[in-house]
């Protein structure tokens, strides 16, 4: 397809990466030719300088016959006019990153007027995933699948475990509420684990199932499990309050420190019902004084990772039984949070660029009826998890799952019927109405029929 990406920020470049690894035509456009010359240098696209909202430089772009515009600057107004002017100029669909809560809480009233296909909150969506994460605490990872009825999590196996030690067959085939392990990363390596496959300590183990089977199964498994009932949120900026209003929703206490008199002042206007204090979250004796050591979780949202990172590590030695998150965007800070010991990290540019690439994956496959519903990155971005839709032409419907020669890389995780999830065995099948979650290490699987050997 031919995509122009208006906007080399973070989740900028991050997309352009992606989509150039999918092999599309991109466009870039930015104002800073420091950006363009770097970007044009390092991946196979094309590049113009100028501003985005500038009908000469959209033209240039190649936004007139463009499949897809998607502009990502760090200002609402920019975009969204950007997207309508590109648009009127013929492009066929528009997307707008969107960050204000006051235009994105209203997006949807205007976006047909606008001619946008999706808006999309980086900073809301980071706050959705980390309350997800929340939900699950032993999770370092948590997607939710079947509009919520199913939660793909990523478990480390630690050294009194259970599992540690034991075939999947041995850990699953006496429970009552077992779920499927559908993928496990090891050394850094990811594997589609079989039934005599024996897990070890350290390893991360994907697992899928229903939401009420996900607690049923740790308690049954002999895994302690405990409920989040008070957070401590460092810094002030969007994703953090979009964080504290979830929560808040959910009776947690809340209390953040934000550095910034003038932000902490807003957010506590906007959010009365939590405890903001004025002060540097990454200052250990201000933690202590804010109770670190009685906190269930920390989650560190500044906009500096090595703070981030800090505040995280101090959390760990100040409490055992802390759950911790931390918000990372440098790549090369990303790949040390594991061996640092921070717990469970997220990066909003990659959250963000994955929900633009499951559009454009839809996008790409609409000549089909099983398009993708949804698309996750698993396992440090090594493997994919992928929702498709069962449609009425799709020829794999009504066979039993182990007459279909499902290749090696490829696993079917779970299924779900009218709302009932169905964990699959080889006597099952997909029928017509179904949505299929498929998790493989291929580089992209682009279409239900594809998952045959």
């Amino acid at each position: 397809m031919n995509i122009v990406i208006l906007g080399l920020g973070k989740v900028g470049v991050e997309l352009t990466e992606l989509l150039c690894s999918e092999g599309h035509s991109i466009t870039v456009v930015d104002k800073d030719p420091k950006r363009i010359e770097t970007t044009v240098g390092l991946y196979d696209v094309a590049g113009v300088t100028g501003s985005i909202t500038s009908h000469t430089v959209l033209r240039e772009a190649g936004v007139v016959s463009a499949d897809l515009v998607i502009a990502l600057t760090g200002n609402d107004e920019i975009n969204l006019t950007s997207c309508l002017m590109s648009k009127k100029l013929g492009s066929k669909n528009t997307i707008a990153r969107v960050i204000k809560p006051e235009y994105s809480d209203g997006i949807n009233i205007i976006r047909d007027d606008l001619g946008l296909s999706l808006s999309i909150n980086p900073e809301r969506e980071t706050a959705s995933e980390i309350a997800r994460i929340l939900k699950f605490p032993l999770a370092k990872n948590v997607e939710p699948f079947a509009k919520g009825k199913v939660e793909m999590i990523e478990y480390e196996v630690t050294a009194n475990s259970s599992m540690a030690g034991r075939t999947i067959i041995e850990i699953f085939s006496r429970m009552k509420n077992p779920l499927l392990a559908c993928a496990v990363e090891r050394d850094g390596k990811v594997i589609i684990p079989y039934g005599d496959f024996r897990i070890e300590e350290k390893d991360l183990l994907t697992l899928v199932g229903s939401t009420e089977r996900m607690t049923a199964f740790f308690r049954e498994a002999g895994i302690k499990t405990t409920s989040i009932k008070n957070v401590i949120i460092i810094g002030g900026g969007n994703t953090a309050y979009y964080l504290a209003s979830l929560l808040l929703k959910t009776h947690i206490d809340v209390t953040v420190i934000e550095l910034n008199k003038s932000r902490a002042e807003r957010i506590a206007e906007l959010l009365p019902e939590a405890t903001v204090i004025l002060g540097d979250g990454t200052d250990h004796q201000l933690l202590a004084e804010e109770g670190i050591h009685n906190a269930d979780a920390l989650c560190s949202m500044t906009g500096v990772d090595e703070e981030n990172i800090i505040a995280s590590l101090y959390a760990k030695t100040a409490s055992d039984n802390i759950k911790t998150v931390t918000k990372i965007n440098r790549s090369e800070l990303t790949f040390l949070a594991k061996p640092l010991g921070v717990g469970s990290v997220v990066t909003p540019k990659k959250i963000a660029a994955n929900i633009i690439l499951r559009y454009v994956r839809a996008m790409e496959n609409s000549y089909y009826a099983d398009n993708v519903l949804t698309l996750y990155k698993i396992a440090n971005g090594r493997a994919e998890a992928l929702e498709f839709a069962v449609n009425e032409d799709c020829s794999l419907a009504g066979t039993p799952i182990s007459r279909l020669n499902i290749a090696n890389d490829i696993v079917i995780a779970s299924i779900n019927r009218k709302g009932k999830i169905i964990v699959p065995h080889g006597n099952d099948t997909m029928e017509k109405g179904d949505t299929v979650i498929v998790v493989t290490t291929r580089a992209r699987l682009d279409r239900l029929e594809d998952i045959r050997g």
